[in-house]
């Protein structure tokens, strides 16, 4: 943890001189990694950000990740709202089984879960509703970028109309 939080530490001079904001993704492992990220877990993704507080260091929330780490993404968000700078919309569906299985079975398999999706936002596991009256409490106004198209440039339509609608209501 020391090293990590050493590590961003070192890098923010650079980044506050020229303006940039480095930001922290709780994040899951690539196809190819065997192992799951150092970060990757609720707890200790929340001690290095906390570890780190500057200006110049936020958080990256992508709520699908989260699930895939076995957690409760609106737990989470709770926990780093204050610190959120960007988001990842995202959704995720159970292709078979349950959370729990995936639960069970994370950080031993290889590779991406095969039990979660990609899908369509506003059609998976994540309930936006509670995500975007969170962040509007916190007086987010961050990007969000959208993470989806995995299916096709018509689902990635939908996505976008839905994330359109659902900022509209949130943010009016």
């Amino acid at each position: 943890m020391k090293l990590a939080a050493d590590s961003i530490h070192a890098c923010l001079p650079y980044a506050q001189e020229r303006g940039i904001t480095l930001i922290i993704e709780n994040h899951y492992k690539d196809d190819f990694w065997e192992y799951p990220e150092f970060a990757q877990k609720m707890d200790v993704f929340c001690k290095l950000v906390d570890a780190v507080n500057h200006p110049n260091f936020g958080v990256n929330y992508d709520p699908s990740n989260t699930y895939l780490a076995g957690e409760d993404p609106i737990e989470l968000l709770k926990r780093v709202s204050h610190r959120v700078v960007t988001m990842h919309a995202s959704d995720r569906y159970l292709a078979e089984g349950t959370i729990e299985d995936l639960r069970k079975e994370e950080g031993g398999a290889q590779g991406y879960a095969k039990r979660l999706r990609h899908g369509e936002i506003g059609k998976g596991l994540n309930d936006y509703d509670a995500i975007f009256r969170e962040l509007k409490s916190k007086g987010f106004n961050g990007w969000i970028s959208i993470e989806d198209g995995v299916d096709g440039m018509e689902q990635l339509a939908r996505s976008v109309d839905f994330l359109k609608r659902k900022i509209a209501q949130h943010w009016p």
